[in-house]
């Protein structure tokens, strides 16, 4: 495995502990261009020495721009018709960037020609996600070229396997995919990375059943050097930790109420709760579940949800401090 060596004047804060290694955490981007380019400034802007990115890289929505007469374009957003000249189409490109849409212009025909043929849609959806990506890639070997800073991530169960190749062909000398890998990320440290979550209503790509990823996590873990002194960055949250508490869904995929409010239960993984207390590593970040970010203890286990705002271009993260096999201090970010 590999060490993530730094310089020690790459970015760090003026009397930062030498001996420290700091790590940004961020998760569920979901396409937003706007929450990635912050994600790569957090390095400079915090003093972080790693940055490591959560699943759920990609979008989940196209927003067709139709061509019509006179110059104009047709779009549907929240449902609603907007007929749009073209500085009204360029704004709304450059929202989707932000909240997380991909765009596409096109004909009428072209548009009747993707309504007609589902197969068409994913084609559509894969071209995307293949252009945002590797602009994403293109953008962080960039701004980050000059230091020692690097990305470590593993896509999400939203994401296609598409997503890997992606990032192993783009991903140049910043970013790597770290699914099903134990890195080095600091003298005694190792973060062990998966990306694999448990069953959810949306049938997504990389849903496991528990045992399944209990085989994974612990095949994993077999690996670590130093058990007590590692990091899990593992997408789906423990299960009733607190970390994974969501609206309950009926059959109809509608949340449930009662007495007027929501209905909420823990939908992460029994699997992932019982490879933490089992192997006590130091800290786990996690994401998944958006609305329940926030920590936990799971005995001597720091258990992190970083949450997720990338609707709104709001970047949700964590910094985590460590050295010397401990946890120095960690701090929750919103930016």
């Amino acid at each position: 495995m590999a060490l993530l060596r730094r310089r020690r004047a790459s970015g760090r804060k003026p009397g930062a502990d030498p001996d420290a290694t700091t790590i940004f955490f961020a998760t569920d981007l979901h396409g937003s261009e706007t929450c990635f380019k912050k994600f790569v400034a957090a390095a400079g802007f915090y003093g972080a020495d790693l940055l490591v990115l959560g699943g759920d890289l990609t979008g989940k929505l196209v927003v067709p721009l139709v061509a019509q007469p006179g110059g104009r374009w047709e779009a549907w957003v929240h449902g609603r018709r907007r007929l749009l000249d073209e500085a009204g189409a360029a704004a709304l490109e450059r929202q989707a960037r932000v909240a997380g849409s991909y765009t596409r212009r096109m004909t009428p025909d072209e548009h009747q020609h993707l309504e007609d043929h589902p197969d068409a849609v994913e084609e559509l959806f894969a071209e995307l996600m293949t252009e945002t990506l590797r602009r994403w890639l293109g953008h962080a070997n960039e701004r980050l070229a000059g230091s020692e800073v690097r990305i470590l991530t593993a896509p999400g169960n939203d994401d296609p396997w598409m997503v890997d190749d992606v990032l192993r062909e783009h991903g140049g000398e910043r970013v790597r995919l770290a699914e099903g890998e134990i890195v080095e990320v600091a003298p005694g440290h190792e973060l062990l990375t998966t990306g694999w979550t448990n069953k959810t209503p949306w049938d997504t790509p990389r849903e496991y059943p528990e045992e399944a990823i209990a085989g994974r996590l612990d095949d994993l873990a077999a690996g670590l050097a130093n058990p007590a002194g590692a990091l899990f960055n593992v997408h789906v949250p423990p299960y009733d930790s607190r970390l994974d508490t969501a609206p309950l869904l009926g059959q109809d995929l509608k949340v449930r109420t009662s007495m007027g409010g929501e209905v909420t239960a823990p939908v992460g993984s029994t699997a992932v709760r019982e490879a933490i207390e089992r192997h006590q590593p130091l800290a786990s970040l996690h994401g998944h579940i958006h609305e329940s970010g926030g920590t936990a203890r799971l005995g001597r286990t720091l258990a992190i949800n970083a949450g997720s705002e990338y609707g709104e271009g709001v970047l949700r993260g964590v910094l985590v401090t460590v050295g010397g096999g401990k946890v120095l201090r960690y701090q929750a970010t919103t930016g």
